[in-house]
């Protein structure tokens, strides 16, 4: 990541209205399902700089991982965090390790997504719990995922078709889904001004839409959907959220079924 837009991004994950109304819809969903049992070891794949580490250690002992090696770094630096630097494509933990895996924001950046996903299923406990967000809709592609390195985005269906394969999905919702409209127009915008200098991410689009007043409009906006989410999976959004669970074997051949 570049060092500059690192420094940012850590600010972003931190205090941008999308992130801290994203983690909220994330730990919604995780106070919901997870058992309040403690301790449980969670592993964070593709931890960024490290805001949902921090929110995962409510929940108990957090591995945190990420492949970039400035990332790395900097999170040692800055936040004294342990991190292990690997690819998600080889991870360096033994089988059935961890109660939980996270990957949020992260599978749309790898390459060989399938051998990823074996590997998070491979190191996740039977019965342990999987949650998985990605961005969603291959026509809400624009600069935005281009500066994010993103490979692909992904529609609820295709992301089934990547993960069923391997874990049992228990809950899977668009999320995003009162400002899609708004963000669609946006990107349609921004797609035909891309040759424009200074293009860069939806977090730095514009002074305006970031400005003290539109942060606390988007926030309050976005923040609707923890009460709908509560209730309903949402048809459509920006982004998706996944839960699913990794099967108990009953029977030790099993795994050769």
């Amino acid at each position: 990541m570049n060092p500059e837009y690192l420094r940012k991004y850590y600010d972003y994950e931190r205090n941008h209205w999308w992130f801290r109304v994203r983690e909220k819809i994330i730990r919604q969903q995780i106070n919901s399902s997870l058992p309040s049992y403690k301790p449980l070891k969670i592993l964070n794949a593709g931890c960024a700089t490290g805001r949902s580490s921090e929110m995962l250690q409510q929940y108990g002992e957090v591995f945190s991982v990420e492949k970039d090696h400035d990332v790395c770094v900097f999170l040692r630096e800055k936040l004294n965090m342990e991190v292990w630097e690997a690819g998600l494509e080889s991870l360096p933990f033994d089988d059935d390790f961890f109660d939980v895996v996270c990957v949020f924001d992260v599978i749309e950046h790898i390459a060989e997504q399938e051998l990823a996903v074996a590997e998070l299923f491979r190191v996740c406990k039977p019965g342990g719990f999987f949650y998985c967000s990605v961005p969603a809709f291959s026509f809400l592609w624009s600069i935005h995922d281009e500066v994010n390195h993103h490979k692909r985005r992904y529609t609820k269906r295709s992301l089934r078709c990547v993960l069923d394969k391997k874990f049992v999905i228990e809950y899977n919702t668009y999320f995003n889904f009162i400002l899609f409209f708004p963000v669609w127009l946006s990107r349609c915008v921004l797609q035909r001004m891309r040759k424009s200098p200074g293009m860069v991410s939806d977090f730095e689009s514009g002074k305006i839409l970031n400005s003290r007043f539109f942060s606390f409009f988007f926030k309050s906006l976005f923040s609707i959907e923890l009460l709908l989410l509560r209730y309903f999976t949402l048809p459509f959004g920006v982004s998706i959220l996944l839960r699913a669970r990794k099967p108990i074997l009953l029977f030790q051949d099993d795994k050769h079924l």
